[in-house]
């Protein structure tokens, strides 16, 4: 049962009723204990919640020295930067047994509890030089009395998905640019106005978007409409040390419009931008704000003029989007049953954590429950109730 310890005695495992949840959601969900053999001397039946960001990324840098005799050599050097943090980290009791060991059966124990509103969704993304990585765990524990024998345990992953931070509606944006050629010579103006029909995604949408291009008063031809997902992924070391990725995800190109003319209303341009990452073989990772690991991204629009533009000045928008993560498939993991399984269910416990309940992780010791030297039941948890029938 589970990834168990302490399996001479029997097994536990914890597992919540959906694989994924919104933050600000209730989570629901069951520790199933097993016990076969009498005797392990422990007694609370532990839930703890865990949420950890961690990044690091590699930098390369060129030394040049000059030794005795002048000459001048250059070497590269591989700088690592890191940074870790576990935002979220709390531990509840949901049970005690009033026995100084644990009682033969089996036993299932359910609980509820709220995640908090403002954490930032589940992420990961590793390569050569970098990691980004955002990740939540359940667990349900036994702890020993005696430190000679192993904890009772095991841990589940969560995926946790930002709420969306706004309705889903339409956004516009438009640019209009005085355009000049090497650097000197006015050729008019030209403007864009884009229409983008969402501003939440699933990996694997298409966007919608409906340009508008004045090019009437200019001279030059627009070449082409480049319409791209740009994704900005910023780490952050333990020292504030930031480090900025950015790459675009998808791309795609229209033709433009001659000089002196206006593609508007009837005649407007239209995109149709499939957010596929082709690279990746899981999509598109999902938008992330954590504190050393944020992920965000634009959809930006830009009309690409002929010539040699002044400061490459081009008509463009680009607005925020978000990228929700998108619902795991089905939530079928195996779980294989103890024979004869019929297990005692005891009522739920609903569990209230917030930001003020947290421990650290030096606090996760077996001094803080204040077990006796002879093992007794711990009662500063509470008394065991009847369980249901």
């Amino acid at each position: 049962m589970g990834n168990q310890q302490g399996k001479d005695y029997g097994g536990l495992l914890i597992r919540t009723d959906k694989p994924f949840y919104f933050a600000g959601e209730i989570i629901t969900g069951n520790i199933y204990l097993d016990i076969f053999k009498a005797g392990y001397p422990g007694g609370v039946v532990l839930l703890k919640v865990t949420g950890k960001e961690k990044c690091n990324w590699t930098e390369s840098q060129t030394i040049t020295s000059t030794d005795s005799e002048g000459k001048q050599e250059s070497r590269t050097e591989y700088v690592t930067y890191s940074g870790q943090t576990q935002f979220y980290q709390h531990r509840v009791a949901i049970w005690t047994f009033n026995t100084s060991s644990l009682p033969v059966g089996q036993y299932t124990f359910p609980f509820q509890f709220q995640l908090l509103s403002h954490l930032p969704g589940s992420y990961f993304e590793k390569e050569s030089d970098y990691l980004a990585k955002i990740s939540y765990r359940v667990k349900g524990e036994i702890e020993s009395y005696n430190k000679s024998y192993k904890n009772i345990k095991h841990s589940q992953p969560l995926v946790v998905r930002e709420p969306l931070k706004q309705n889903i509606t339409s956004l516009t944006g438009q640019m209009e640019v005085n355009v000049a050629t090497w650097c000197c010579i006015a050729q008019g103006t030209s403007s864009i106005k884009c229409v983008f029909d969402k501003n939440h995604y699933l990996p694997g949408d298409t966007a919608y978007l409906l340009v508008d291009l004045d090019n009437s008063e200019c001279k030059l031809d627009i070449n082409r409409i480049d319409a791209s997902l740009i994704n900005y992924l910023t780490l952050r070391d333990k020292n504030g040390r930031e480090k900025l990725i950015t790459r675009t995800i998808v791309s795609q190109q229209i033709q433009g419009i001659k000089a002196g003319i206006k593609a508007v209303e009837n005649d407007r341009k239209q995109i149709q931008l499939i957010l596929l990452n082709k690279s990746y073989p899981e999509g598109i990772r999902p938008s992330s704000n954590g504190q050393i690991v944020k992920s965000v991204y634009r959809l930006k629009v830009q009309a690409v003029l002929d010539g040699c533009v002044c400061c490459n000045l081009h008509p463009a928008v680009d607005v925020p989007i978000e990228i929700v993560a998108p619902v795991p498939q089905i939530y079928n993991q195996h779980v294989q049953q103890p024979s004869n399984w019929n297990p005692q269910v005891f009522q739920p416990q609903i569990v209230q954590f917030t930001d003020t309940t947290m421990y650290l992780k030096d606090q996760n010791s077996q001094s803080n429950y204040n077990y006796p030297q002879n093992p007794q039941p711990p009662n500063q948890f509470g008394q065991m109730q009847q369980p249901m029938s």
